[in-house]
């Protein structure tokens, strides 16, 4: 293969409205069809025959309202097969699952180390009007970095109206507007003004392992809002069907449900048959904070995940992914808690310490933490103490054991439990980094003034993981 060959872009063209042509050519009140070759595209446009791209199409080119993971699974194809060839790729795509295409592309595609970036248009190419050609001829110069002195972005983006989006953060937010696309939870990638700037500080690491694509993919999953007056068993009977092996549950605020019984007891019974449910909220901006309130600490008992900030186009093809892999609820929420390619913002490793039924006085507690931890992302760490019970009241402390921490933990929060018991909340911020340091083993004492006994204590620990 020659040198010239490598140095080129590969356009695929998945349909949508940015591949699209009208069938008389000149007559704009013609009806719209899919363009049926490269040469027909750039037929009105010679400026985009000055670039040194390679094109191809999907078998059937579709209304990106059609989209589905078998599309997914032949765009990763195309990429793999021809990786070695091209310096980066430029995916033709339609705007109204753009978000979930290049969210799905972006757990695929592993170890990359060039461009994939997914650009369409709100109006057609030939309209004159349309926002078509600045996306496009943007979308080749960022895929073609090398050869338009541009840094390099080993990511799957979208470029859509001089945004550069990282793809596993990016929604519609706009059905008409040309600034069709945002990134609530993470800033811009890059800019194209007069000039392309690219924010270097936020782009990923390109990597040095082999490339490859993991075609895991698996559709059997939903997505539920929550809202007033629902009635919890609709969703009772929506599972009935056990095909069903993923639920991205949409919250309230910071991942807030109703704390009713019924309610609860639905969500029990989906997890108790194998269901993994994951915890997002239905706002554009912020994130899930399960445990902050009693109305996600019920859901958090239940062992619903946290989906922290992720987007639903996110937070649903990666379910797809991890459940497409064949892997236990365990190993789905540790993966689901954790980055794996930039997908959130904060990574959550949570260690279930202990159970004491028992009513104690004095304890010590230990915690084994075998990840592989690099205490400089820990942004935060959370001490829990689930559905404490005591005959009296009383004056707890917790001291990190065998360090130079001697003053005991301040509890932020207290909520009470319906049960007339309650939770103890504290964030343990001072000295955290120094103790993981150490070693993967801590010991904590837990000291009462009275008998005391809990159902669970979970520690976890925050990384912030941009």
């Amino acid at each position: 293969m020659n040198k010239f060959n490598e140095k080129k872009i590969l356009v695929i063209n998945t349909g949508g409205t940015i591949g699209m042509i009208h069938t008389e050519r000149g007559n704009p009140m013609s009806p719209l069809k899919p363009a049926k070759d490269w040469s027909e595209i750039t037929s009105n446009y010679p400026l985009l025959e000055n670039f040194d791209t390679g094109y191809i199409q999907v078998k059937e080119l579709i209304d990106s309202s059609d989209m589905n993971q078998k599309v997914w699974i032949e765009i990763a194809e195309i990429i793999e097969e021809n990786y070695d060839a091209y310096t980066g790729f430029v995916v033709l795509h339609g705007t109204d699952t753009m978000a979930f295409t290049s969210s799905a592309l972006s757990f695929m595609l592993k170890n990359l180390s060039k461009p994939v970036i997914l650009t369409g248009s709100q109006v057609p190419l030939e309209n004159p009007r349309s926002d078509a050609l600045q996306n496009l001829v943007t979308a080749i110069q960022i895929a073609g970095h090398d050869l338009y002195d541009i840094p390099l972005v080993p990511e799957v983006c979208v470029f859509f109206r001089d945004n550069l989006l990282r793809g596993n953060r990016a929604r519609k937010s706009d059905a008409s507007n040309y600034f069709g696309f945002s990134s609530p939870n993470f800033s811009k990638l890059g800019i194209a003004g007069s000039d392309i700037q690219i924010n270097k500080a936020r782009i990923r690491k390109s990597s040095q392992e082999k490339f490859k694509v993991d075609y895991s993919m698996d559709g059997n999953v939903l997505i539920f809002d929550i809202f007033p007056g629902f009635n919890p068993q609709i969703l009772r009977q929506i599972f009935t069907d056990h095909s069903i092996k993923g639920l991205i549950l949409k919250t309230y605020g910071s991942g807030n449900a109703p704390t009713t019984e019924e309610f609860i007891k639905v969500i029990h019974d989906i997890i108790e048959q194998g269901v993994s449910v994951v915890n997002i909220t239905q706002c554009p901006t912020g994130m899930v904070k399960m445990g902050l309130y009693e109305a996600s600490t019920r859901l958090l008992d239940e062992g619903v995940i946290s989906g922290t900030d992720l987007t639903l186009e996110a937070a649903i093809t990666k379910l797809m992914s991890l459940i497409g892999r064949g892997l236990s609820h365990e190993e789905i929420k540790k993966n689901m808690l954790r980055s794996n390619c930039g997908e959130q913002s904060i990574g959550i490793l949570s260690f279930e310490l202990t159970s004491q039924k028992e009513e104690i006085l004095d304890t010590i507690i230990e915690l084994n933490i075998s990840d592989v931890l690099d205490v400089e992302k820990i942004k935060n760490t959370r001490f829990r103490i689930s559905n404490l019970k005591s005959n009296a009241p009383i004056e707890l402390s917790i001291t990190p054991v065998d360090t130079a921490l001697s003053t005991s933990l301040i509890w932020e929060k207290k909520i009470s439990r319906s049960n007339g018991c309650y939770d103890l909340i504290t964030s343990f911020n001072h000295g955290s980094k120094d103790i993981l340091n150490k070693g993967n083993m801590i010991y904590f004492r837990i000291k009462s003034t009275t008998v005391i006994s809990w159902d669970k204590i979970t520690f976890e620990i925050f990384l912030d993981e941009y």
